[in-house]
């Protein structure tokens, strides 16, 4: 395991003493990127050694290779890892993206602290980047992904119970404002909480539905488990995970969300840090509801409770009538694909050939 962090520096100033100065957002214009190529070809430019964990079979757009590139910065022997990950959910890696290329330029000419190393994860969803889809190939939402499969997955009674309503079999006319109609009576009866549980909480019957979370473990997901175990993230003292996520909350702002139960002792941790500017969607204080499967499981089996952080970054962009308008009509068209052409099943391309969804 080597670090590949920029060498040749004879004087470094402290990275604490850049922060503490403001020294932020260095390269707002040169780190965001609009397509996947982009990206990835800045985060190698700027980390010519990052190691590339390859997804096999498939391309991108123009035929270009798809993967994870993973970046180790600092000691490697470090004793407390902040691990930053772009990607989870498709498109909403360019801002992940952008923010892991300016962090890369404020830290150029800076030493990292005694005993602290920076992980990179770029991409992790890399199919869902280069082809505009918040889900993964397999057609799964990754951030629903991790639930323990061998014990079985979580129900959604609400889901079931509005799951045609969801998707309907016509994104207009009456077929979809008979939909519309069942969805207001549900939430009268059960309120507007229950109703975003039910749409987006996660499920596990439905691969054509919303926020599905898969029948198993997602390429993705087990690169995730490869990476953790190749760079020891189980071996530290301290690791704390920041994903960087796009949609919920108001236009540009950066919730910074913890991902745990408030009960536990890494939340504690993250509101000792913190303060009162971390939410919980476990208090009702986030602008998401708590979610089935989310990649906190997989760090809580890998690590253990006090032991790490689990924090989401999420970034307001249009409101949520808009996102679930696009929402819907992905989901439409992907179905209506699926049943028109029955080789592309979202459940096994996730979409690879619905070009026109990135239109």
């Amino acid at each position: 395991m080597n670090s590949n962090f920029p060498g040749g520096r004879k004087v470094a100033p402290s990275l604490t003493d850049r922060l503490e100065t403001g020294d932020l957002l260095v390269s707002v214009e040169s780190s965001f990127s609009a397509t996947y190529r982009e990206a990835r070809g800045k985060f190698l430019a700027a980390l010519p050694k990052a190691r590339a964990y390859v997804l096999p079979h498939l391309t991108g757009p123009d035929g270009e290779e798809l993967a994870v590139d993973v970046a180790w910065l600092g000691d490697p022997d470090a004793e407390c890892v902040l691990v930053t990950i772009s990607g989870t959910h498709g498109p909403e890696g360019y801002c992940g993206s952008g923010i892991q290329m300016d962090w890369l330029a404020l830290i150029a000419d800076a030493s990292l602290p005694a005993g602290v190393a920076f992980l990179l994860v770029h991409g992790l969803n890399p199919h869902g980047i280069a082809w505009d889809r918040r889900v993964t190939q397999e057609g799964c939402d990754l951030n629903r992904n991790f639930v323990d499969f061998a014990a079985g997955t979580p129900s959604n009674p609400g889901y079931e119970e509005l799951r045609s309503q969801f998707v309907p079999a016509a994104l207009e006319g009456p077929v979809f404002e008979a939909a519309q109609k069942a969805i207001r009576v549900f939430k009268a009866a059960h309120g507007e909480r229950a109703f975003q549980v039910a749409r987006k909480a996660g499920q596990y019957v439905d691969p054509d539905g919303m926020f599905f979370g898969g029948f198993e473990p997602a390429w993705s997901a087990r690169t995730l488990d490869a990476i953790a175990h190749d760079y020891a993230l189980n071996t530290r003292k301290f690791v704390a995970v920041l994903n960087v996520h796009t949609g919920l909350g108001p236009y540009g702002y950066g919730e910074l969300q913890s991902e745990h139960l408030s009960a536990i002792a890494s939340h504690n941790i993250a509101e000792s840090m913190f303060g009162p500017s971390v939410t919980s969607a476990d208090l009702g204080t986030s602008s998401s509801i708590p979610i089935e499967g989310t990649l906190q499981l997989y760090w809580e089996r890998l690590i253990g409770d006090g032991q790490y952080l689990d924090l989401a970054l999420e970034y307001g962009t249009y409101d949520i009538e808009a996102a679930q308008r696009v929402l819907l009509a992905t989901s439409g068209f992907t179905r209506m694909a699926a049943v028109t052409e029955p080789a592309c099943s979202v459940a096994r391309c996730g979409g690879a050939a619905c070009t026109f969804l990135s239109a």
